[in-house]
């Protein structure tokens, strides 16, 4: 087994927002997809039974139908499988998403889409029904995964998705990987957390694009988090008025005496045609450590503090005053900052 395609629809509006998660998901960020059983192909079925799948490649992507029921498939983006299990009647794949899929061969028209879908379809197996199956292995013939260009790859599947019925009146989302306020990239760990110290400001840039201009600022980009553990330190609501834009959402990690466990989320949404949109949104897990430096820093003020008012009833009252008051003053400035440093 060399890879797979695991495809999502529209026929549920979950499923078309797990679509926009797809799009959305910083790289490294783990995804989850589910399928019932009469929906996987049968070598993957075995592949997952028999521990085979986890860490295979994969390829997500959305299937659908258009007028007259002509197929519409669209390959989006790359993964790698983190964990594949089969669950209460369910197969489970777990999914690190990595680069987008190279879609410049598909002209910007829905003919061309409907074209490349039937070439697409011709090599998916079937179920007995003469359905395809969504879930497959070593069916399709599809692009090597290219890490490059990524915001133009992104902006290049949000065009083709856009024009599929479903899609055609929502706004797209793209969320960077997520940086310090000194450019450091915060990377997933294997379990699909973001790990962190606290005291940090980080840096979130998301992308957004639609197909037309947005009708009367009805779209909304909110940056939430739970307003403790990890603050939003710049405005949480961008009001979309274009088509194209790029917006910074800046965050504090406050200072913690544990380890703690959060999510931000970034949300793409129209609360004026909930029925005729669909909302994008990227939910970030993020673990927040105690920063073992800043305690050190604590502590080191608080014991030269504590040593410096403690100093004149050691010298006597034999030591010059200036160096006592001198001492004193600075050993309680110390012990201030040590108290003002967080928990």
């Amino acid at each position: 087994m060399q890879s797979l395609l695991l495809l999502s629809s529209d026929n549920r509006r979950r499923y078309a927002e797990d679509i926009q998660t797809v799009l959305a998901a910083p790289e490294g960020a783990v995804l989850q997809f589910r399928y019932p059983q009469r929906w996987v192909a049968p070598p993957l079925r075995k592949a997952v039974l028999n521990h085979r799948a986890d860490g295979v490649p994969a390829v997500l992507g959305f299937h659908s139908t258009v007028r007259a029921g002509e197929p519409f498939i669209l390959p989006i983006r790359y993964s790698i499988v983190a964990s594949a299990e089969y669950v209460a009647e369910f197969f489970v794949f777990k999914l690190r998403v990595g680069g987008y899929v190279d879609l410049r061969r598909y002209d910007r028209s829905l003919p061309d889409v409907v074209l490349k879908s039937r070439e697409l379809l011709s090599q998916l197996p079937v179920t007995p029904e003469g359905a395809f199956y969504p879930a497959t292995s070593d069916s399709a013939q599809l692009p090597r995964q290219d890490g490059r260009d990524a915001a133009n790859r992104w902006i290049t599947a949000a065009r083709r998705l856009a024009l599929h019925p479903s899609f055609e009146n929502s706004y797209f989302l793209r969320v960077a990987t997520l940086e310090t306020q000194r450019g450091k990239e915060v990377r997933f760990d294997e379990t699909g957390r973001l790990r962190t110290v606290d005291g940090l400001s980080l840096r979130v840039v998301a992308s957004i694009y639609g197909k037309e201009y947005a009708p009367d600022a009805e779209f909304k980009l909110t940056c939430t988090t739970d307003g403790t553990n990890v603050r939003v330190a710049s405005e949480d609501v961008y009001h979309v008025a274009v088509k194209y834009d790029l917006v910074e959402f800046w965050l504090h990690l406050a200072a913690q005496s544990y380890d703690v466990y959060s999510r931000v989320t970034i949300s793409l949404a129209s609360e004026k045609t909930e029925m005729t949109t669909i909302p994008a949104h990227v939910r970030l897990p993020l673990v927040v450590t105690r920063s073992k430096s800043r305690v050190f820093r604590r502590w080191a003020a608080a014991t030269a503090g504590a040593a410096l008012v403690a100093l004149p009833p050691i010298l006597g009252p034999g030591s010059p005053l200036q160096v006592s008051v001198v001492a004193a003053s600075i050993g309680a400035g110390l012990l201030a900052l040590a108290a003002s440093s967080g928990p």
